[in-house]
């Protein structure tokens, strides 16, 4: 090969070499140059065609993230005081329930002179009374029974209801009890859900069953009844079972919305405190006071007014002139009403 013609291949290989950079270069600036948009599309083309030769797997779109609630639903307050019960099956633990053991000598005497359970229960719900004697018992007044709604005169119409039945409470955990609790049981005159004077029928209908079983004819009671059974069982740590439990639900969804249950029950306070009949010195007239120039409506509207009481002629207690209380009722007519 001449020199001239090794000249001319190097010129033309120069030449080549110099196309490719200038070629490679302006693929470069080319790319630099695209915009963002071009070179996702681009890119996207790129992936789907390794994709198809199985050499990318797409990434999963991100799921929507939900916002959280703010709103929480509020405890149900029926649901909250039925949980306070302790829930089990009903037994006596092999203990044979006898009343006896609960109200040996019947109702309890109580602090107060010559009155029992009974008559203080009966005195301090009745609506009004005008006469009580001096063995304590109430001789006159009115009395409504909420089991049932019945309105009654003669208090012997009327029982005093264990808000949960001495059996019940048996089969509840009191089977074990020791005498002297069982007894505190069945006078709870302190606690007043745990006694109440109720109309006899509707009492003896009840007799030892339990919201399971019976409930107040007069649907209207049905919400305090459920109130005051379960105070009673959480004042006596007495438990419950499943059936009950689910009757006492009913029974509080009956409440009014705007019901609102004591969280501790007053004292009982009668609306008639026994007095212990004065003695006489034998002149019932000078006793008796003669005439009063101020009459009042009632016998508790002179107590309450402080005129004094006087003993009549027939009585043995000690009452108000005929003539201050006209309307009250002068028995055995000597003058004197009210006597206690």
């Amino acid at each position: 090969m001449t020199n001239e013609e090794a000249l001319a291949r190097w010129r033309t290989s120069s030449s080549l070499l110099l196309a490719g950079l200038v070629l490679l270069l302006t693929a470069c600036v080319a790319e630099e140059e695209a915009s963002p948009t071009e070179r996702a599309t681009t890119q996207q083309s790129s992936q789907r065609d390794q994709a198809v030769n199985g050499q990318v797997q797409e990434e999963p779109l991100p799921q929507e993230q939900q916002p959280e609630s703010s709103v929480t639903e509020a405890p149900d307050p029926h649901e909250q005081l039925l949980a306070r019960l302790t829930m089990g099956d009903e037994s006596d633990s092999g203990i044979e329930y006898e009343r006896e053991d609960y109200q040996p000598g019947g109702w309890a005497d109580t602090h107060r002179d010559e009155c029992n359970v009974r008559e203080l229960v009966l005195i301090a719900e009745a609506l009004s009374i005008s006469e009580v004697n001096q063995d304590c018992r109430p001789i006159d007044g009115v009395w409504r029974s909420w089991y049932d709604g019945e309105e009654f005169h003669n208090p012997s119409d009327l029982d005093i209801d264990h808000m949960v039945p001495l059996a019940e409470a048996h089969r509840s955990g009191a089977a074990r009890w020791p005498a002297q609790r069982k007894a505190r049981f069945a006078n709870d005159y302190g606690f007043p859900a745990a006694l109440t004077a109720v109309s006899a029928a509707s009492n003896r209908n009840k007799s030892a069953q339990d919201p399971a079983e019976w409930r107040p004819p007069s649907r209207s009671a049905w919400c305090q009844y459920a109130h005051d059974w379960i105070a009673v069982k959480l004042q006596w740590s007495l438990s419950a079972d499943r059936d009950e439990i689910g009757a006492l639900r009913e029974m509080l969804d009956t409440c009014p919305s705007d019901y609102a249950r004591l969280p501790e029950f007053p004292e009982r306070r009668p609306t008639v405190i026994h007095l212990q009949p004065q003695q006489s010195d034998g002149n019932p007239a000078a006793d008796a006071g003669g005439t009063s120039d101020k009459t009042y409506a009632s016998c508790d509207d002179a107590q309450a007014a402080g005129l004094e009481r006087n003993t009549g002629s027939n009585g043995r207690g000690r009452g108000f002139p005929a003539d201050a209380v006209p309307s009250a009722r002068d028995g055995d007519g000597d003058g004197v009403v009210c006597e206690r």
